[in-house]
């Protein structure tokens, strides 16, 4: 994944062709570690008591991700019959109301795979899920090898 940027608009309505935005953020990775008071490690393995579990057989850590030329790097491991990943989120660091979202993404391929970049309402806590919102800006399912989702919850 690379350079997260997202750029809102001044007013508070969104329209198309509008093309005064002012960028009130931009994310390029080109330290040495995240920045925390931007991102947070979620740290798990996805059970589906823990909040955000979706019974993944994953266990969220703090390594198994890296800083490398301006881009962020997540790698899933395999270690015996337990595998690894990172999760990362902006919860109570960024929120946007409106505004226009610009991603680049470089995906593995492979049968189990499920990257994915979304966005989840604020109020996820409170409301809980689907209530507050979702937007998947980009899911691929390994088994679908030609295909990347986008979809509105």
């Amino acid at each position: 994944m690379n350079k997260f940027i997202i750029i809102l608009l001044i007013s508070g309505t969104v329209f198309g062709q509008q093309t005064n935005r002012k960028l009130v953020w931009e994310e390029n990775f080109d330290g040495k570690t995240l920045n925390d008071k931007v991102w947070n490690i979620e740290l798990g393995d996805g059970c589906p008591n823990c909040g955000w579990g979706n019974n993944e057989r994953q266990l969220y850590t703090n390594t198994n991700h890296r800083l490398e030329n301006g881009n962020l790097v997540i790698t899933a491991k395999k270690d015996g019959d337990s595998y690894t990943s990172t999760r990362i989120t902006t919860k109570k660091k960024k929120e946007f109301q409106y505004g226009r979202l610009e991603a680049r993404a470089k995906l593995p391929l492979g049968q189990g795979l499920w990257p994915a970049f979304w966005m989840l309402g604020s109020n996820f806590s409170g409301s809980g899920w689907p209530k507050c919102g979702e937007i998947d800006v980009l899911e691929y399912v390994g088994r679908e090898p030609h295909t990347v989702y986008t979809t509105l919850h």
